[in-house]
């Protein structure tokens, strides 16, 4: 280590336990000002007139001043022109700094306010503070928290304060909490996100360095490379990864990251700009390592299924956040036709991690994965647009990987994919393939009271019978808004096929076979929907649950369904709530549930109550609805009662649509 003797100013190198107490410099270069190795030991009179040449006596005064006979200054200190040498101040400037006495960080953008009286007020003296571009230098990071004291000086060495005395301004402007810079913290026990994020809007000169600088904070070590580019970034993701088994490091968000970017690792600090809550939890299994291989990220995760991808289940959660909720990362299959295939591309569709519950994460089935580094290109699928039509409401549909019938498996041991059929919808266009999410717009005034969509799930196996799914949201005439979905197979609407082939015989042209489905299923939730959120098909191979309200705009209802192949679904009420753009629903659904059960239904047309002597199955004789998911008995006699509907029963009074 080569230091500057305070007094002398002559360079002196130390090895190993003969290093003195030394103090340390932190500051920012500016181009063509600063004194290098060269410049420094062999001057001449025009490097003796530079502000560089200045800064390094200010330093060298104020380290006198503190009894301190050495200083480590970077400009100078480093020969440059050596690639080992510098290679080896990099890798070693974190714990120089922290072993130093003292560090003083010159911010020679701060002017000195005691010698100019129209800067006396404290606001403007924090402001200028706050505003210095010291704090949004990348190097600088490790400079603010690495040493055991840290003393501001501005432009004319003139004392700012320490550290400790400025926390809490030095945590509003960099995110780091005041515990960790009053040394009450320990470093190490911060997640990667929160130190990714504290990088993630500091800058520096060269590309490379926004990842050489982070080293020490991440306690790794690597050779330089410069001329690598962004690359260094994803070097230093992988060192990490080799010592550490915190997720967090795959929390990130596509925050200025290009829309091919498939890798697992995100490309620079920026995208972790709102990744600093999420923190590493526990594993409900015996923790597995993970590694870096030739093909990409080499894991072992949980994964929940969705109709036309998959979520890897992250052992992260977020700070404060609900305990048995889970950070999901949605996946493409590399090959949409490959439904075995264990190699899978990080969703380009959702813009950050999705937070699932416990429940929707903790059964799941777990496979050795591997998640592609790079990107190569596939032919797009296919979707409509909804165009100027507004959407409110989003479904995110899962499926359970007991539902045979919506999941194909490959070889054994490999990942299902559902890739064994293709999804229609009325009105078309609503259901993107690329984030599994279903759309449904919303109320356009008028008349209508009900805003609804419908899925078709064509097989493409001639023995399976296609699946219809259907979601409603029914506003009441009191202004509330219920939620009403069901299930069905293709037989149960066999009279449509029937009265299809009757008016083709009749030379009357019929209606589309969805739009008439569709239109009978908006009068069964009209007449219905009073009565239940949930319904099963007669042979209970399928369940749905849905419900919940979205936090961050409560104006706005977004809901999510599971679908399972289990007769006895644990999942009774939802287990989480997102929109497109990763919104998560906080709420707590065994609370709103209750709320609903408690609500009365007044405000329904009378006509389709009854009175409480006649209860229907899943009825309370007090006219709140039950929710027994294990029984079916309301769902059959739902749908049995309003099959022959077309025949025996006009259509239930509906709002105009």
């Amino acid at each position: 280590m080569r230091l500057i003797n305070t007094i002398t100013l002559e360079f002196k190198e130390f090895y190993g336990d003969t290093v003195p107490p030394y103090a340390i410099l932190s500051h920012t270069w500016v181009e063509g000002e600063e004194i290098s190795f060269r410049d420094f030991i062999d001057p001449c009179p025009y490097t003796t007139t530079k502000p560089g040449f200045h800064k390094i006596q200010g330093a060298c005064k104020i380290a006198q001043q503190d009894g301190i006979d050495w200083i480590w200054i970077d400009t100078n200190c480093i020969d440059k022109a050596s690639s080992a040498e510098l290679t080896e101040a990099i890798n070693s400037m974190y714990n120089w700094y922290k072993g130093s006495e003292v560090c003083y960080a010159y911010l020679s953008d701060v002017p000195d306010f005691s010698s100019r009286n129209e800067w006396d007020d404290p606001e403007i003296q924090n402001r200028q503070f706050r505003q210095s571009k010291w704090f949004r230098r990348g190097w600088t990071l490790q400079e603010l928290i690495a040493p055991p004291r840290l003393v501001f000086y501005c432009s004319s060495w003139t004392r700012i304060g320490d550290r400790s005395g400025l926390a809490l301004d030095i945590s509003a402007i960099t995110g780091i909490e005041t515990r960790l810079l009053q040394g009450v913290a320990d470093l190490h026990a911060v997640s990667i996100a929160k130190k990714m994020s504290w990088a993630a809007r500091r800058v520096t000169t060269r590309v490379e360095d926004i990842a050489y600088c982070l080293l020490g904070l991440f306690d790794v070590n690597m050779p330089l490379l410069y001329g690598e580019g962004p690359k260094a970034f994803i070097r230093l993701q992988e060192e990490i990864t080799k010592t550490s088994n915190d997720h967090t490091v795959f929390c990130w968000s596509r925050t200025s990251v290009p829309a091919d970017w498939t890798s697992m690792l995100a490309p620079s600090p920026a995208a972790f700009r709102d990744a600093g809550d999420f923190v590493p939890i526990d594993a409900w299994e015996i923790p597995m390592p993970h590694s870096m291989t030739n093909l990409g990220l080499s894991i072992y995760l949980p994964i929940v299924y969705t109709l036309t991808q998959m979520f890897v289940v992250l052992d992260a959660g977020l700070l404060g956040g609900h305990a048995d909720m889970r950070a999901c990362i949605a996946m493409q299959r590399t090959n949409p036709r490959r439904s075995g295939s264990n190699i899978l591309d990080r969703s380009r569709f959702f813009g950050g991690p999705t937070m699932l519950s416990k429940e929707a994460t903790d059964t799941r089935e777990r496979y050795n994965l591997f998640i592609r580094s790079r990107h190569v290109p596939q032919p797009e699928s296919p979707f409509k647009l909804l165009g100027p039509r507004i959407s409110k409401y989003g479904v995110l549909i899962f499926v359970d990987p007991t539902a045979t019938r919506l999941l194909s498996t490959g070889k054994r041991g490999a990942p299902l994919g559902s890739v064994g059929y293709d999804i229609e919808t009325h009105p078309p266009g609503i259901f993107n393939e690329n984030t599994s999410i279903l759309r449904l717009l919303a109320f356009e005034g008028g008349s209508s009271l009900v805003t609804s969509g419908l899925v078709r799930i064509r097989f493409k196996s001639p023995q399976e019978r296609d699946l219809y799914l259907f979601f409603a949201v029914i506003l009441t005439i009191g202004g509330r808004e219920a939620w009403y979905c069901g299930v069905y197979s293709a037989d149960d609407f066999w009279f449509f096929k029937q009265e299809i082939e009757e008016r083709i015989n009749e030379e009357v042209a019929p209606d589309e076979e969805m739009v008439m489905i569709d239109g009978y299923l908006r009068a069964v939730a009209w007449e219905h929907g009073r009565k239940q959120l949930t319904d099963h098909t007669s042979d209970e191979s399928l369940f749905v649950s849905i419900g919940g309200t979205m936090t961050r705009n409560p104006k706005s209802d977004i809901r999510a369904a599971m679908l399972s192949g289990k007769c006895e679904s644990p999942y009774s009420v939802p287990t989480s709530a997102i929109d497109i753009s990763g919104v998560v629903d906080e709420t707590d659904d065994d609370d709103y549930v209750d709320d609903i059960e408690d609500e009365e239904f007044g405000d329904w047309d009378s006509s389709n109550e009854g009175d409480g002597s006649d209860e229907s199955p899943g009825e309370k004789t007090d006219g709140s609805s039950t929710w027994d998911v294990n029984s079916s008995g309301e769902s059959s006699q739902t749908l049995s009662s309003t099959s022959s509907w077309h025949k025996t029963s006009p259509l239930p009074n509906l709002p105009a649509s």
